[in-house]
Parts: C-alpha cells; structure tokens; sequence
C-alpha cells in the first residue's frame, strides 16, 4: 500500500511538473530571424497575389450576377408579352365562336334538315341557291378553321411560356450561386487581408529585431551576441558602446531585458498629459521576451492578473517586486505588464534568472507589449502595502545611469 502511495505521488509530482513549468520559445539566430523574415515576406506576398486573383474571380461573378439579371428581366418581359397574346387570343377565339354561333343561328344549320332546306329552296333562281349553299357552310367553315389557328397559336405560345419560365427558373438559380460565390469570395479577400496585415507586421517586428543585431553573426541569438559584445568592452562595469549600441550596466545593475528600447521616459508626458512614474521598454514592436531583475535581490511580491483594475479591465498584468541592495542602500523595483511569472515569493535572484516574459497586450494599461519598470527608495516603505500602493516612486536612473535616452538601442 506504501509503495503503491509513493508510485502514484511520483507520478502526480510528474505530472504536475509537465503542466506547472512555463514554456518559452527557444531565442533565435540571426540567421533564423532573417529566414522567418524572408518566409514572412514570402507569405505576405503569396496572399497578396491570391487576393488578386480572388478580387477578379469576384470582380466576374459580379458581371456574370448582372447579365443574369438582365436576361431574368427580359424572359420576364417576354413573359408578360405572352400573356398578353394569349389573352388577345383567348378573346378573338370567344369573338369568333360568338360570330359563328349567330351565323348558324340565322342560317339555321342545327335546328333540323328542313329549316336548312327552307333556307337553300328560298332561293329566287340556281344561282341564288348555290350562293346559299356555298355561304352557310364557307362560313361556318372559315370560322372553324380560325378558332383551330387560334388554338394552335395558343398552344405554341404556352410551350414558349413553360420554356420561358424553366429558362428563368435555372437563371434564378444561377444568380443564387452567383450570389453565394460573391459572399464566399468577399469573406476570403477579408481573411486575406487579414493574413497580409499579421505577415506585414511579423515582417516588420523581425526586421526590427534583425536591425537591432547588426553586429552579430548569423549563428548567434541576441544573448549570445550580446554576450560577446559585451566581453568586447574594456570595462564592463561602465557604459560601453559597440557600432552605436549602447552595452549597458553599472553600478552591479543592468538592464531588464536583454535587448531593445526604451519607449517612454519617466516624467511629464505630452502626448496623454501624465505624469509617467516609470521607464518603458521594448524589445520591439509587438515583441515579448524575458525579463530580467536589475540587479541582484529578493522577490518580496507577486501580484497575480488583475489585482490592479481600470474600468473593471486588468492593468498591470502580473506585477513582481524585488528588493535589492545596491552601494548598501535598499530598493524595490517592480516589473509590470507580464505576460507570465518564472519566480516565486522570497525566491533570491540574480541578474541573469529570468522572472517572466513581456506582456502587455489585453491589458487596459498598456496599449501595446513592454516593460514598465518601477523604483522605490527601500527607507520609505514598511511591508507590501507602501510600495504596492505605488507610493514613493522615484526615476530608476537613480541606480541606473546607463538607461539610454528614448529610442536608443541597447543591448544588456
């Protein structure tokens, strides 16, 4: 039984392990990053010709929908011309049968043998009575022979209506096929578009990251040409710059990411009219990345998704802080918009242990993927709820002076 209770927590503690570990995408090579920016311009450019050729497939079926139209509106107006005819018909058969039915009623053929023969022998002479004979029956005759004309033109015009009303029946149809290749093709173009603008935008943040590694070999990551880089500078306690990016760390800080950009500066900001009490950073547009610690220290706090809210929506994402101890003066910093959390509570980190990835996106506080870091002077707070009610900011260039200005690369 003992040994069957250790088998199976083995397994939960496996199992557990397999769910609860995050998972991260493996960094690139600068040579990967130039091959899925190469296959991210390829696609762009295959949906770009495929919506071509779906605009001109669509842009024919529209033509094809109105000739259909045109050619229902003409067998309807044929149609209607039919009917008409068959009425006019209808009319001259009864106008016809009217006169032929007084024509025998005064010649009076059908109302025995002897009223006809007194007709015929009520002739004044032979010629009189041939007259008689040929009249009776040529009339009766000729009007007998127009009713079955008439009959014949009706029946002929009734074969051409079922003709027209079938030939409109399968144009109707066509125009609903028609009609449902218009909306197919329509929906298409649109996820079309769409594949366009994301390849658009991969392509874009992957150029981005392929500018900002300008001084590394096509067999490196970002890290690893960082890393040589960075060996490359003669003190490596000081701000150093290869090429025209900036190699930062002093003062035992470095930088929370590995490499980028700073997007917004601590202090007054213009464009939303703020006071900004931190420093963005972003590895690139629409990009996420590890997160490190500035420096050497403890994580005292991790605030889960949305313990912070604007407008009943999540701001902050995760939140982690850390207190350090930095010239022998203690400091938190916390670290904001994370997408995920690779620490725990009182967990002791270094510079290199990753605390989570870039997050941002559905996050009301954000508007985009970066890092939001913040620095608190440690002698003002006392326990989590000073510096978690964000209280006592102060610039993290404080501690460090090697943040670059906006928009300047750096690589950590």
């Amino acid at each position: 039984m003992k040994k069957k209770f250790i088998v199976i927590s083995i397994i939960s503690l496996m199992l557990f392990s397999i769910f609860a570990t995050p998972i991260y995408a493996k960094e690139k090579t600068l040579g990967e990053l130039k091959a899925e920016a190469e296959a991210n311009r390829k696609a762009y450019n295959e949906a770009k010709a495929e919506k071509a050729l779906k605009a001109e497939e669509r842009e024919k079926a529209i033509n094809d929908m109105a000739a259909v139209k045109k050619e229902i509106e003409r067998i309807n107006n044929e149609l209607k011309d039919i009917a008409s005819q068959v009425e006019k018909l209808q009319e001259e058969i009864e106008r016809k049968d009217a006169q032929m039915k007084d024509i025998m009623s005064y010649v009076q053929v059908t109302n025995g043998e002897a009223n006809y023969l007194e007709y015929i022998f009520g002739a004044t002479d032979f010629t009189d009575f041939i007259y008689r004979v040929s009249v009776a029956e040529q009339l009766g005759d000729y009007n007998e022979k127009l009713i079955e004309e008439y009959g014949n033109d009706i029946k002929k015009l009734e074969a051409k209506k079922n003709e027209l009303n079938k030939k409109d029946e399968e144009l109707n149809k066509k125009k609903d096929e028609l009609s449902l290749l218009q909306a197919k093709l329509s929906s298409e173009i649109v996820d079309l578009n769409k594949t366009m603008v994301d390849k658009e935008s991969e392509y874009k943040a992957t150029i981005d990251m392929i500018n900002s590694m300008n001084r590394c070999k096509l067999s490196e990551t970002m890290s690893q040409c960082m890393n040589r880089l960075s060996r490359s500078v003669a003190n490596s306690s000081s701000v150093g710059s290869v090429k025209g990016i900036q190699i930062a760390s002093a003062n035992g800080t470095y930088m929370p990411i590995a490499h980028g950009y700073v997007t917004s500066d601590f202090g007054w900001r213009s464009y939303d009219n703020s006071y900004h009490k931190g420093i963005d950073f972003s590895y690139c547009s629409g990009c996420t990345g590890p997160i490190y610690p500035v420096a050497l220290g403890q994580v005292v706090l991790i605030q889960p998704w949305g313990t912070y809210k604007v407008n009943g929506k999540n701001c902050g994402s995760y939140i982690v802080y850390v207190l350090h101890r930095i010239n022998n003066h203690p400091y938190v910093t916390s670290y904001w918009h994370m997408a995920s959390v690779s620490v725990s509570q009182w967990q002791n980190v270094t510079p290199n242990t990753v605390l989570g990835q870039v997050g941002g996106d559905n996050d009301a506080c954000a508007g985009a993927r970066h890092l939001h870091l913040n620095l608190f002077d440690g002698n003002t707070w006392s326990g989590a709820t000073s510096y978690t009610a964000n209280q006592g900011r102060i610039n993290p260039r404080t501690i460090m002076p090697q943040i670059p200005s906006k928009g300047v690369r750096f690589i950590r």
